[in-house]
C-alpha cells in the first residue's frame, strides 16, 4: 500500500496544480501518467479525484481537444505529501504519562505518532484531532520487557491514531497501520478523525 516512486512523482505533479487546477492526460509530462492508471491508483486511495464528465466537457472548451482524463489532489493528497517531507526529520518526543491500556501499539509506532502530534500541533499537518490524539498518547502504557505499549483510546482518540497509522502507511511503511487494523474486532467500523 506505500506509494512508489513514480506515484510520488505524480501527486507532486497534482499538488502543483493548486487545489482548483485540473491536471490532464494530454499535458507535455502525459508519459510520466502511464495511460492514468497511477491516477487511477492515487484516486482509489482518496489522494486525487478524477474529473467528472461535465468537468472534462469544460476543459474541451479551453483547450480544444478532450483530455482522455484530468484529475486534481485532495486534501488527504496534500496531508500525505507533508507527512512525508515531516518524516524526513522526525522530532523525537518525551514518552507520555503511562495509564491503562488495551490497544497494542509496537514502539516504532509510538515514535511516529508523537511526531506527527508535534507536527499536527505546529500546525503542519491538518486532519490529525490534536486533543484526542494527545489524549491517547497521555494514556500509553508501556509493556515491561518489551518496547510495545498498550492504550485505551476512546472512539475519537482510536480514530486519530488510525488516521496517523494509515498516513505512515501511504508514505513509508503499513506495519503499525496492518497491526492496529488486526486487533480489532470483525466488521468494526472505523469512526471519523
Amino acid at each position: 500500500m506505500t506509494l512508489r516512486r513514480d506515484e510520488w512523482i505524480v501527486l507532486e505533479d497534482l499538488a502543483d496544480h493548486g487545489e482548483d487546477g485540473w491536471a490532464t492526460g494530454t499535458r507535455p509530462l502525459g508519459k510520466r501518467y502511464r495511460a492514468a492508471t497511477i491516477v487511477r491508483g492515487l484516486a482509489g486511495h482518496g489522494l486525487c479525484e478524477l474529473a467528472p464528465d461535465d468537468v472534462l466537457a469544460a476543459l474541451l472548451a479551453i483547450g480544444g481537444a478532450r483530455p482522455d482524463w484530468a484529475a486534481r489532489i485532495t486534501g488527504l493528497g496534500r496531508t500525505v505529501l507533508t507527512y512525508r517531507a515531516l518524516q524526513q526529520n522526525p522530532v523525537p518526543q518525551p514518552d507520555p504519562n503511562p495509564a491503562p491500556a488495551r490497544i497494542d501499539v509496537r514502539g516504532a509506532d509510538m515514535d511516529i505518532l508523537r511526531s506527527a502530534l508535534a507536527s499536527a500541533e505546529a500546525g503542519a499537518l491538518p486532519g490529525v484531532d490534536v486533543p484526542a490524539l494527545r489524549t491517547a498518547l497521555a494514556g500509553a502504557r508501556p509493556v515491561s520487557g518489551s518496547l510495545r505499549h498498550t492504550m485505551n483510546p476512546t472512539g475519537d482518540e482510536l480514530a486519530a491514531v488510525h488516521f496517523v497509522l494509515h498516513l505512515e502507511s501511504l508514505v513509508r511503511d503499513a506495519t503499525g497501520y496492518h497491526h492496529l487494523l488486526r486487533q480489532l474486532p470483525f466488521g468494526f467500523t472505523m469512526p471519523k478523525a
